[in-house]
């Protein structure tokens, strides 16, 4: 019995063992062979600065067929604050549509967005999601977004929403952008570790 175990099962077990080996050495040599060098990575990472620097407000809104918040826009122009990645956004007050959070929550803001519409590629689909049209302006880090509505009429502020991913959810966070950006920030980034900002 056992050797007749061994004779339908063990040229099984090779291949299977053979086939784990194989994916395993693609996987690794895909890896290698994609890894990007410390110049690449720094390459990338000054087009992605210099995208934040040089917003396409023209582009956006052609895209999305409405126009953004005049807020938003000037926050482009506040390169200091765009370029600025790990900020930890302190709520001087409790959310009033939440009032089992901390008396003094926190919103984190991985990095902000650049403003064209390569950058919304990556973010979420907040129309397809039922939340109409939007621009999803900074990022957690988690795939989750900050975002602000557009409108049919150029606005001079907005609500900012921050939009979950699991579970699925939208809260409003701060009634404008000013407010928002007006609540006491720590920057928790090398350059900047520990250091507190105020608008």
């Amino acid at each position: 019995m056992h050797t007749l175990f061994v004779e339908a099962f063990g040229p099984l077990a090779v291949a299977f063992l053979l086939f784990a080996l194989v994916y395993s050495a693609r996987r690794m040599l895909y890896q290698f062979r994609n890894r990007l060098t410390p110049a690449q990575r720094q390459a990338a990472r000054d087009s992605f600065r210099n995208r934040l620097v040089h917003p396409n407000v023209a582009q956006v809104e052609q895209g999305l067929d409405a126009l953004l918040p005049q807020r938003l826009i000037d926050l482009y122009d506040d390169h200091a604050t765009v370029l600025t990645e790990q900020i930890e956004i302190r709520r001087p007050a409790p959310n009033p549509e939440n009032p089992l959070e901390p008396q003094n929550p926190a919103e984190w803001i991985e990095a902000f967005l650049p403003l064209d519409l390569e950058s919304q590629k990556y973010a979420l689909d907040l129309a397809g999601r039922g939340l109409g049209k939007g621009f999803c302006f900074a990022t957690d880090g988690e795939s989750n977004f900050y975002w602000m509505p557009a409108s049919p009429t150029r606005q001079s502020d907005a609500p900012v929403f921050f939009a979950h991913t699991e579970p699925e959810m939208n809260e409003q966070v701060a009634v404008s952008l000013g407010e928002f950006l007006s609540w006491q920030r720590i920057v928790h980034a090398p350059e900047g570790e520990g250091a507190e900002v105020t608008a």
